[in-house]
């Protein structure tokens, strides 16, 4: 996958998260208000299609893959649930989305059995690992301000940050299907 087709798959991504895309969530069509976009192609330099993927190859087994991909899209998810509850003012959904996938949720007894079991902690690089508990904690983070009626505004800010995490993860690492 080339880097501006990363980019620009991460772009619409956004785009859909932050309500600038077309269709609003209930399906009715919305009028925004207009967003100057820089082009993809002026911010991100072409990469060659023949160039091959140079970020750091994950050794997860087939089971660690997909424990991780599910990992991912509940994180998507959740980010989706901020979002919407930021977009909504409804905090109680921001604290809820939030706190799904916060530490709190990552150490239940069933779910620290789990990532024992996968040998995780022992097969993950300890970047990769510091990555991806350091989004965990923001959601925990996320999900304490909107219970305490913090600003909204704050709250996304956090979440923009959160969210170098995770592209910080994906433009270092990949986890190709196992063979």
């Amino acid at each position: 996958m080339t880097k501006t087709f990363r980019t620009g798959v991460l772009l619409s991504a956004l785009l859909v998260l932050t309500g600038c895309g077309e269709a609003a969530h209930d399906g009715k069509m919305h009028d925004h208000a207009e967003v100057e976009m820089t082009p993809i192609s002026a911010s991100a330099p072409a990469q060659s299609a023949d160039r091959l993927d140079d970020r750091e190859v994950l050794p997860f087994n087939a089971e660690q893959r997909q424990h991780v991909l599910v990992e991912m899209r509940e994180l998507l998810g959740a980010t989706q649930g901020v979002m919407e509850g930021i977009a909504t003012g409804d905090m109680e959904l921001v604290a809820s989305a939030a706190s799904a996938v916060g530490m709190k949720a990552l150490h239940t007894i069933e779910n620290k059995a789990n990532m024992q079991r996968l040998g995780m902690r022992k097969t993950a690089p300890p970047e990769f690992m510091k990555l991806g508990m350091g989004v965990h904690k923001a959601f925990d983070e996320i999900a304490g301000m909107a219970k305490a009626g913090q600003d909204p505004k704050d709250i996304q800010i956090l979440l923009v940050r959160t969210m170098d995490n995770c592209i910080a993860c994906h433009a270092s690492y990949q986890i190709p299907s196992p063979k």
